[in-house]
């Protein structure tokens, strides 16, 4: 509408001109000059009122996919003038897949104070992002005539963490060693019995606080189960490059990541030690909110672009988990490695194989999907559990 305004304005001066001159009219010649100063004065107000800008962007530093993300953005102006409205839009990466992207409250930017404006939107996809990428758009006190004008920003980075997909997943029996009592199933049991009582250590949950003992004794005291500080369990997640099957919202590796998530604060929730090998060189001993953020952070910025195969990261992670952990291994894609590693560790550490169908993401990667080998892995000692298809 502004386009068409300016365009009406500058073919009636520009005829007013023209008629002034034919028929010698004084007064349409200044009619002319009028339309044509204002049409000059507006488009210089809507320049300056993009120029010589500061800006900042306040981003949060993690979200989950499709949570409503809210960012900020601070304006200055360097120069002591008084500017119209303006609006800024963001350049989100395109790999976000954002949507419901809401527009800015327009703002007009002070010289002694920064001016401050929010715009939401929805992440669909998880990973992390870094954009730069600004644009503002002004216009003229009269509303005729529009400018916009590209600015770089420090960049801003957020992470998009993966949403918990649930799923059920009974545990396998794990020779003593507790997991097997974590959660509710075929092997439930003596795990919600306590074990005895112990000193409070850096990580405990503090639901879990024995206050007699406490008293008694002068020191925190906690419950101590059986499935608590020796159930341990260790995820790996095919990240080879070319395993990460799909093109939408939700890869194979997508799904992976979320499932992991779900199961990891069920485990989480018993006192289970959970360990992720190959994004993790130790696993830390934090309180359970901190640990499930750390990893959820960790399921956000992983990438399936690797060179190891999901059967080296399992032969890897033996020699940094204790004895008696339960591996929780998922995989979309046969590489054939994962049969030679099951072979290698049967009767060492218990193993479950999540398995994916690589048809539900790609039709034509059929002939790959580890879904086909389940039996070949049964055969190799390990629990194999069809994993369910993921909504995109």
């Amino acid at each position: 509408m502004r386009k068409v305004a300016g365009t009406a304005l500058t073919v009636c001066s520009l005829f007013l001109g023209v008629v002034a001159v034919l028929i010698n009219a004084p007064s349409l010649f200044y009619m002319s000059f009028a339309l044509i100063a204002t049409i000059i004065a507006c488009n210089l107000q809507s320049i300056l009122a993009t120029r010589a800008l500061r800006i900042e962007r306040i981003a949060p530093k993690s979200v989950h996919v499709g949570e409503l993300v809210t960012i900020e953005v601070v304006l200055w102006s360097e120069r002591k003038i008084k500017r119209p409205l303006v609006t800024v839009e963001d350049h989100l990466p395109d790999r976000l897949k954002s949507s419901e992207v809401g527009p800015s409250l327009p703002v007009a930017p002070a010289f002694d104070l920064p001016v401050r404006t929010i715009y939401q939107f929805r992440p669909l996809k998880r990973g992390r992002f870094r954009w730069k990428n600004i644009k503002v758009t002004a216009t003229d006190a009269l509303g005729l005539t529009t400018r916009t004008v590209n600015y770089e920003t420090e960049p801003t980075e957020i992470i998009v963490v993966p949403t918990p997909i649930p799923v059920s997943v009974e545990l396998p029996s794990s020779a003593g060693w507790g997991i097997n009592e974590a959660m509710s199933g075929q092997a439930s049991g003596a795990g919600i019995e306590p074990r005895g009582i112990r000193e409070y250590v850096s990580g405990d949950s503090l639901r879990h606080v024995h206050w007699r003992s406490s008293a008694r004794t002068g020191t925190l005291q906690v419950k101590e189960f059986q499935a608590g500080s020796q159930g341990a369990a260790a995820f790996l997640l095919q990240r080879t490059r070319g395993t990460d099957v799909g093109k939408g919202n939700v890869t194979s590796f997508d799904a992976m990541a979320g499932h992991a998530l779900y199961l990891t604060e069920q485990l989480l929730r018993q006192g289970v030690k959970i360990s992720f090998p190959q994004f993790e060189e130790k696993s830390s001993v934090r309180g359970e909110a901190e640990r499930r953020e750390d990893i959820a952070l960790a399921l956000g910025t992983a990438m399936a672009d690797e060179i190891d195969t999901i059967g080296g990261d399992l032969l890897d992670a033996t020699a940094q988990v204790d004895a008696g952990t339960t591996f929780y291994v998922m995989a979309a894609i046969d590489d054939g490695s994962l049969l030679t590693a099951l072979d290698r560790v049967r009767g060492r550490y218990p193993v479950v194989v999540l398995t994916y169908d690589a048809t539900a993401f790609d039709p034509k990667r059929v002939s790959e999907s580890a879904s086909l080998m389940n039996e070949s892995y049964r055969q190799r000692g390990a629990l194999v559990l069809q994993m369910p298809e993921v909504g995109q």
